[in-house]
């Protein structure tokens, strides 16, 4: 592999769920990602109630922080994704709502308490509310439309997991998928596992989208690289990344997989995975040049 890889979305992968996981647990997956040559990634939390959010947001502090001081051979935590807690109910996905907050500043400060510093990306369904919106984009945080019933992307800089967990486009009304395809300033995550989305529609979005504003993730569950059922969001997880339901999850996926499977069906070029799976999350995340020495080691 001659590419280096950033994955903005991931779960966790070798059985380590990031959402419970402990700090030998954490640096395992580190050291793992490091060898499937993933430099950097933002670790992703699902929605939970805030205290286990915060004891992870402490945990992920504490280790970026050792990282700056001295990194060996292990993939650079970049910031963690907050996918859960400020989602629409309706468009809930695998995740439980019972834990869905609205969003607004005030819940989101008494989630992550002293620990905003560690927080890059924060999904939201906008539709719920802006005044969040506005107050990320104001810090530097990076807000992501997802998990959302809106048609609106009010102030997100980018989406979640493009098509997925949000309404599809249809030809008379108007979408969120549709606007963020046509703007060719919003920057939108792919879960290009062919699963999630199939080959015409991701042919379909490099033929819509600026090349330079495409994120290639995995989305990664626990179940990647471990194989068996898993336990994810408080659900059993089969090893097709559903549940009981048949409804679908993350990828069993790591984003390296992903990568060769889209070079095997010609999907992608190298020089393409290198901008979309790297370039362009150096450039999304705003990452400083200690940060981009790392990745680039």
């Amino acid at each position: 592999m001659s590419y280096r890889l950033i994955d903005n979305h991931i779960h966790g992968s070798f059985g380590v769920n990031f959402n419970t996981a402990n700090y030998e647990q954490i640096k395992l997956v580190l050291k793992e990602l490091f060898k499937r040559n993933i430099k950097g990634i933002c670790p992703t939390l699902v929605g939970d109630n805030d205290e286990k959010i915060y004891q992870q947001l402490k945990l992920f502090k504490q280790i970026k922080n050792e990282q700056m001081q001295n990194i060996n051979s292990e993939a650079l935590v970049l910031g963690v994704h907050l996918e859960g807690t400020f989602l629409s109910p309706d468009k809930s996905g695998i995740q439980d709502k019972k834990v869905f907050k609205k969003p607004s500043v005030e819940n989101f400060k008494n989630l992550v308490k002293d620990c905003e510093d560690i927080i890059k990306i924060v999904t939201i369904a906008p539709e719920e509310n802006s005044d969040l919106i506005d107050y990320l984009n104001a810090k530097n945080i990076i807000t992501q439309a997802g998990h959302t019933n809106g048609v609106c992307l009010n102030g997100c800089k980018g989406l979640t997991h493009l098509f997925n967990a949000m309404k599809p486009i249809h030809h008379r009304d108007s979408s969120i998928v549709l606007e963020a395809l046509v703007n060719d300033e919003i920057f939108v995550e792919v879960i290009a596992d062919l699963i999630h989305l199939s080959a015409n529609i991701l042919k379909l979005i490099l033929k819509t989208k600026p090349k330079d504003k495409i994120l290639l993730i995995s989305d990664s569950l626990p179940s990647s690289n471990f194989g068996g059922d898993i336990i994810f969001c408080n659900k059993k997880i089969n090893s097709n990344g559903k549940d009981e339901n048949g409804t679908l999850a993350g990828s069993n996926l790591t984003l390296d997989v992903i990568c060769k499977k889209l070079l095997q069906e010609k999907i992608l070029t190298e020089e393409d995975i290198s901008l979309m799976a790297f370039k362009n999350q150096i450039k999304y995340l705003n990452l400083n040049e200690n940060e981009i020495d790392i990745l680039n080691r």
